[in-house]
């Protein structure tokens, strides 16, 4: 139709913007629509603004970069022609183009009122005046129904989505290792199956990690190893990281923090997966700079006073084990003799080992049978250690997590009491049955544990500390002050093994 006004020195600006770049209508259509309609109109035509994929609905995320770029035209000026936007005529495609909120939409009628610029949405065929009552109706009784549009939109995808996760169905690309097997009939995406060509580098960063090597250690690891990423690159520490973090590598399916069995069969086991979650979330990891710890034991001494962990300093040119809230010190040779062991060169050359309280532990003739003998490869060990892992990396989130009121914070408190007591059990019943695999290198019969000892990376010597210092098993390491200065320190005196049951 042809509008009511003399419109020969008309100018009109369209704002063209794809919503959904699979499915929307494109660019190249509007841009004609809305070039048709000027030339029918007889208006000059400028420049578009336009919003490539980028949603006008409340549940966008992105920014509509010409969106705002027009809001910011239209305000810098008296009227459309003598501000930035240059121009008398706002062009939409439909009303939606414009927005699909209705605050943001009533926010730009009420700036083209002020402006005294028009709204022409072409597949309407009608140029609207803010000015006036009736279209100022029409234009927002659109916004309103594009708003709930938009909203069942969202509700269906969302509610799509959360029961697929809950089916195990798989989402999105395939992350690197595992390839997509699509419905020859359909198209659409059945499942995934590993990548034979890709999946060695993400089953080898489980197994190192597993076995305690650190991220920034994996990533000399693969370089020398040449395994690039998908970029053709090789790996950094945090895309190692990212990786490790994927459920799908275990056959599991996460969507907003719940876990179901996938459809697809994992390339890692599940309860290495849950083992890897709970290394990397654990916070002493992050206690050292980067990550690049290099002192064993500060993973396993405590003061006797403040119940701190310990660091290691220099003192009269001695290493010295000091609490962090600088309660104790004691000095680091004795204690690592003590607790690890050492080497004494004899007169004659010959070296004789004297392996600490740790090693000691672990050189037990009956470690191995004690702490393995009902541990072989059945199914109901693998869903205990798979479940035990969960749990951990459960709790540690919880731990994390912050309360905005007193009553979440009272919920989350009886959550990790809760969640606390399983894990106690759980632990129990796999201390009777299994070792984590970082010791299993050192228990093994026959193995000489000081040589294996000193050929495992410090980051799985820290581990194994973790693991044997604690109440359940050799005991927790406690270091009280000096009950007198000087020299010759009561060392035997000062340190104490606290632990709940015996072994």
């Amino acid at each position: 139709m042809t509008p009511d006004v003399s419109s020969a020195q008309l100018v009109a600006r369209p704002y063209e913007r794809l919503s959904d770049k699979k499915g929307g209508t494109s660019l190249e259509r509007q841009a004609a629509d809305n070039t048709a309609a000027a030339a029918e109109n007889a208006w000059r035509l400028g420049a578009a603004y336009v919003d490539d994929g980028l949603s006008a609905s409340r549940f966008a995320t992105k920014v509509r970069g010409d969106f705002t770029q027009l809001i910011a035209d239209l305000s810098d000026g008296p009227t459309g022609r003598e501000c930035s936007f240059g121009a008398d005529i706002l062009m939409l495609w439909e009303s939606s183009r414009g927005s699909r909120r209705v605050g943001e939409w009533v926010d730009l009628i009420e700036l083209c009122e002020e402006k005294g610029v028009r709204i022409w949405v072409t597949t309407h065929e009608r140029l609207y005046d803010p000015r006036n009552g009736r279209d100022r109706k029409s234009l927002l009784d659109d916004a309103v129904d594009s708003e709930y549009e938009s909203y069942k939109t969202h509700t269906r995808v969302v509610g799509t989505a959360a029961l697929e996760a809950g089916k195990g169905r798989p989402h999105g690309a395939a992350p690197d290792g595992l390839m997509p097997v699509y419905d020859e009939k359909t198209g659409d995406l059945v499942t995934w199956i590993e990548n034979s060509e890709r999946s060695a580098p993400v089953k080898k960063l489980f197994e190192l990690l597993e076995a305690g090597q650190t991220l920034n250690r994996i990533e000399g690891i693969f370089k020398d190893a040449g395994y690039l990423n998908l970029s053709g690159k090789p790996f950094r520490r945090e895309h190692l990281r990212d990786l490790a973090l994927r459920h799908a590598y275990a056959g599991l399916r996460h969507h907003k923090g719940a876990v179901y069995d996938g459809v697809w069969e994992g390339i890692v086991p599940v309860t290495r997966f849950w083992n890897v979650q709970r290394i990397l979330s654990d916070p002493s990891r992050r206690k050292t700079r980067g990550g690049r710890a290099v002192h064993a034991l500060t993973a396993g001494l405590w003061c006797a006073r403040c119940d701190s962990g310990h660091g290691v300093n220099t003192r009269k040119g001695r290493n010295v084990y000091r609490c962090q809230n600088g309660c104790v010190m004691i000095h680091k040779e004795p204690v690592d003799d003590l607790i690890i062991g050492s080497e004494i060169v004899g007169r004659d050359g010959k070296v004789t080992r004297q392996l600490g309280s740790l090693l000691a532990f672990l050189a037990r003739e009956d470690i191995y049978a004690l702490l393995t003998a009902s541990r072989g490869d059945d199914k109901s060990l693998q869903d205990l250690r798979g479940r035990l892992a969960r749990e951990r990396a459960e709790m540690t989130k919880m731990e994390k997590a912050d309360a905005d009121t007193l009553e979440e914070a009272q919920v989350l408190a009886r959550s990790i009491k809760k969640k606390r007591a399983v894990i106690n059990d759980l632990e129990e019943q796999e201390r009777q049955i299994a070792l984590p695999p970082v010791l299993l290198k050192l228990v093994r019969p026959g193995i000489d544990v000081w040589e294996s000892w000193n050929q495992i990376p410090i980051s799985a010597q820290r581990e194994v500390v973790r693991i044997v210092l604690s109440p359940h098993l050799l005991g927790r390491v406690y270091i009280h002050p000096s009950p007198r200065t000087g020299p010759d320190q009561p060392i035997l005196e000062r340190i104490e093994y606290r632990r709940t049951d015996d072994v």
